[in-house]
């Protein structure tokens, strides 16, 4: 069966990179043809500490974002908020809210009596505000006294399974929505994911995912209604503007990641065989040291390529830095070829986190993690991500 699974799962990691080696090249030609762009925001602090490179690593309610297939290492109960203020010194204050339950799902052998993992399920909500914004009009251009609040936000509905120990998928579907006063659009997003471990440890980590398919959307509302006389006619009446649809963000991102682990002296005397009979795994080492990358390649705009590094101590204590890089081109200089990276995004550069870890139960078990995590950007003065998350 394991062979079964490894050759499946083999398959589609071949499938993913041969569609990713064909947008290797970024499609510039189709930049700003998709709609919906707050899907392509990180909300939570934990991933974007490093700059969402973890797609191999992820793991709980942050997953969600970056690889579903993370979800399914919470076997028990998740509770996550993060609050983020987005691209600081843009004016407006831009603001995220993003919230998120998940729930592992057990059902019992009658038989034996054991307990059959059914897989974890969530629901997540992103929220992006941009706050009052004066209205004007033509005959108002600049004393119009009424204002409106455009609003981004997406609601998704999440599952993850463990098919063994070394194998992890997930689906999600998203509602996505964008609205102001007497405008707004819906659509649906299909998210699907895979992990895949290996090494003496699980250290060794592979993460593929899919993320925003789906089909295209249009605006629909009062706001593309204007008011006319006909031609010929004294007789006033509301004519609407035909909209044309707009694609959503489509991407493939692959990932991988590789954990240096330091036991306990209670350990490091056992010979590697002896430790990798007693199942050890990252969980149970003193000290942890994460290196992760990844590659992503967009539908809509430039690939980006992301690296990361993240140190944990026991379960108390995790920091982590990363940078973004987009694709590079060649451009000619004194009539030679040169490669350069694109500056297109302004999401680009590095970031930093840390995660803080507060027991609430005697074993440990139980925990309050606190996040904090700054992105830089090309303008303005970067983001900064506040997180919660119980663990039950």
């Amino acid at each position: 069966m394991k062979k079964i699974y490894r050759t499946l799962l083999i398959c589609i990691m071949l499938g993913f990179f041969a569609i990713a080696f064909n947008a290797m090249a970024g499609n510039r030609d189709r930049s700003g043809q998709a709609g919906a762009q707050h899907l392509l925001i990180d909300p939570w602090a934990r991933s974007s500490g490093w700059s969402s490179c973890g797609v191999a690593e992820t793991r709980g309610l942050e997953s969600v974002f970056s690889n579903i297939a993370g979800l399914a290492f919470t076997k028990k109960t998740e509770i996550a908020f993060t609050r983020t203020q987005f691209l600081v010194g843009s004016g407006g204050g831009i603001n995220i809210n993003a919230f998120g339950v998940a729930q592992g799902l057990f059902a019992k052998n009658k038989e034996t009596g054991r307990k059959i993992d059914l897989g974890t399920v969530a629901i997540s909500v992103f929220a992006m505000g941009f706050g009052d914004i004066q209205m004007t009009t033509t005959d108002q251009p600049s004393e119009n006294p009424a204002i409106f609040s455009p609003k981004l936000n997406y609601i998704g509905i999440h599952y993850a399974k463990s098919f063994n120990r070394f194998i992890h998928g997930g689906v999600s579907f998203k509602i996505v929505n964008e609205s102001i006063s007497d405008l707004r659009a819906n659509g649906i997003a299909i998210d699907i994911g895979v992990q895949y471990l290996s090494g003496p440890y699980e250290n060794f980590k592979i993460g593929v995912t899919l993320q925003n398919l789906g089909l295209p959307v249009s605006y629909k509302g009062d706001g593309i209604s204007i008011r006319a006389k006909q031609e010929g006619s004294s007789y006033v009446a509301s004519f609407e503007q035909r909209q044309a649809a707009y694609e959503l963000p489509a991407l493939l991102t692959i990932g991988m990641s590789y954990d240096f682990l330091i036991f306990s002296e209670e350990y490091q005397t056992m010979s590697k065989e002896d430790r990798k009979a007693e199942g050890l795994t990252r969980a149970d080492a003193v000290h942890r040291i994460t290196i992760a990358g990844s590659f992503t390649a967009n539908a809509y705009s430039r690939d980006n390529f992301a690296l990361g590094v993240e140190y944990g101590f026991l379960k108390y204590l995790q920091i982590r830095a990363g940078y973004m890089i987009q694709s590079f081109e060649k451009r000619k200089i004194d009539g030679k070829d040169k490669l350069f990276a694109n500056q297109d995004s302004f999401y680009l550069g590095p970031s930093a986190g840390v995660t803080v870890g507060v027991p609430l139960s005697k074993k440990g078990k139980q925990q309050l993690l606190i996040d904090y995590a700054y992105r830089f950007t090309n303008f303005w003065k970067g983001s900064h991500f506040i997180g919660l998350k119980i663990c039950l």
